[in-house]
């Protein structure tokens, strides 16, 4: 019976550890990836983007809807360079830096005629760049539109120049690696885009996510994808998804171990009560009735275990929810989190239970097979 408690009361807490996890990321997410996110079904740019964010913003459960360019670049800065990801952003959008920035003040002017940006901290390593000063930062990226003279290689590219106002961190190796983001004007200029936008950032009105994404299908038809908050870092999700059920599928194992206790504690006592086995015989009860009465006691050795390890699993993980009882080991200067993410969802304890119960009544049955 402790043997299923332990083991059942690991499966509770590390279900709920994994969906601790999960939480945290969704929660790093929402920083900078938007509740809803409109791409294009065909090509690479969404056509009148902003005469279509307006349609957007129109409908009942959106309370605002913003067009974004996103591109590969090139950044100089000095005698170094690097590959990044350039995102052309409105000032609206400007709001959720100020809570990542590591140093500097994101979006502030500097210096008159030279647009700011904000970059990742890789970006910010790569080019050794110092925020906040004099020197900037040189974005190229290749023409799209006109011819390019083989003779004058950097013909072949616009450039312009931005002032690094801000850097950021966001633990997410996507954003934190290549990332610049530039206002969208200029970003659009260097691009050679009108009111072309490769992607819209969508912000239901509160609790209408469900609403607005109804409402969006409804607008758009297959002339563009809706992408959840889930969708947009699918591989981060299903990465904790499959190590959660990985877990769940190898503490099975170890409860399967646990389980084969109670064969043996079946087998030595079915052996221990074989006179009184043969007393009840003779009194009238067949052997039908007697195997059931030793599985009806494997089942309820295992539902006796199985029960305690979920109140058990159940009270550590609200306790390490509610209080951080259990620290992570390291300095908490460098984390972003203190305490290990714990998440207790009741809908875990359903395949627990299942495979508990499962697990009881095979080994019950094989117990007294030839019984």
């Amino acid at each position: 019976m402790v043997g299923i408690c332990v083991a059942t009361t690991a499966l509770v807490v590390v279900m709920s550890v994994f969906n601790g996890f999960h939480q945290l990321i969704e929660s790093r997410l929402g920083v900078l990836d938007p509740p809803l996110k409109v791409v294009p079904a065909d090509g690479k740019t969404l056509e009148r983007a902003d005469s279509l964010c307006r349609e957007i913003a129109a409908l009942p459960s959106v309370d605002g809807a913003f067009p974004v360019v996103s591109e590969r670049a090139l950044a100089i800065m000095g005698d170094r360079q690097t590959a990044i990801r350039l995102y052309g952003i409105p000032s609206d959008l400007y709001p959720a830096f100020s809570s990542l920035s590591l140093a500097g003040n994101p979006w502030v002017e500097y210096y008159p005629g030279i647009e700011p940006a904000v970059v990742s901290v890789g970006v910010a390593n790569e080019l050794q760049a110092p925020i906040g000063t004099e020197q900037l930062m040189g974005l190229y990226v290749p023409k799209r539109v006109g011819r390019i003279n083989p003779a004058n290689p950097l013909g072949a590219f616009r450039t312009d120049s931005v002032a690094l106002t801000s850097a950021f961190a966001l633990n997410q190796p996507e954003y934190d690696r290549d990332a610049v983001f530039a206002p969208l004007s200029l970003v659009r200029n260097l691009l050679q885009y009108d009111e072309q936008a490769t992607e819209i950032h969508v912000f239901p009105s509160p609790k209408g996510e469900q609403d607005a994404l109804r409402e969006l299908q409804n607008a758009l038809g297959d002339k563009a994808l809706i992408l959840t908050r889930m969708q947009q870092q699918e591989s981060s999700f299903k990465i904790v998804n499959m190590e959660k059920w990985m877990t769940f599928i190898l503490l099975g194992f170890i409860l399967i171990v646990a389980s084969f206790n109670i064969i043996s504690s079946l087998s030595l006592l079915i052996i221990e009560k074989q006179d009184n086995a043969l007393t009840l015989s003779a009194l009238g009860l067949d052997r039908k009735s007697l195997r059931r009465v030793y599985v009806w006691c494997g089942v309820l050795i295992t539902a006796f275990g199985a029960t305690l390890g979920i109140i058990l699993g159940t009270l550590l993980s609200l306790g390490q929810q509610h209080f951080g009882w259990v620290k992570l080991a390291a300095d908490p200067s460098m984390l972003s989190i203190e305490a290990y993410p714990v998440v207790f969802n009741p809908a875990d304890l359903i395949p627990v239970a299942a495979l508990t119960a499962a697990i009881g009544l095979v080994t019950a049955l094989i117990a007294t097979v030839r019984r």
